[in-house]
């Protein structure tokens, strides 16, 4: 019997034996490199939503930079802390656009730079507009 099993092996039996052992391997492999293709892919997809959210998040900021200046040349008074949001706003928006060059970016220029003169105005004479609190 140990006779049979060792000429099993020795013969056919050990042939198929490294055979399942190659094919479970490559097996393996092929798994392996299927998930390491879906993990690619998956990275890819992430970053894209990155880019797309920083993008929208740019777009936001745009939008409120350009509706206070709209309010700064209606006559509308602003507080320090609105100045000083729409001041981050400016900082985030002009690092977006100095990382994003091909991002279309002229029309805030004047506005950016309006803002900026009004603000430092602002700073320089104290006169922030202070909301009164109800009663």
């Amino acid at each position: 019997m140990i006779q049979a099993l060792i000429g099993a092996l020795l013969g056919g039996g050990l042939l198929a034996f490294v055979e399942f052992l190659i094919r479970r391997h490559d097996s393996k492999n092929d798994r392996l490199d299927d998930i390491r293709k879906t993990l690619d892919d998956l990275k890819t997809m992430i970053q894209n939503i990155r880019n797309e959210n920083d993008e929208r998040y740019a777009i936001s900021g745009r939008i409120r930079i350009l509706r206070f200046e709209d309010e700064l040349q209606e006559g509308k008074r602003h507080s320090k802390d609105s100045f000083d949001q729409v001041m981050s706003d400016i900082s985030a928006y002009n690092k977006y656009c100095e990382d994003h060059p091909g991002f279309k970016n002229d029309q805030t220029i004047a506005t950016v730079k309006h803002i900026t003169d009004v603000y430092t105005e602002r700073l320089n004479k104290r006169d922030w507009f202070v909301p009164q609190k109800e009663n």
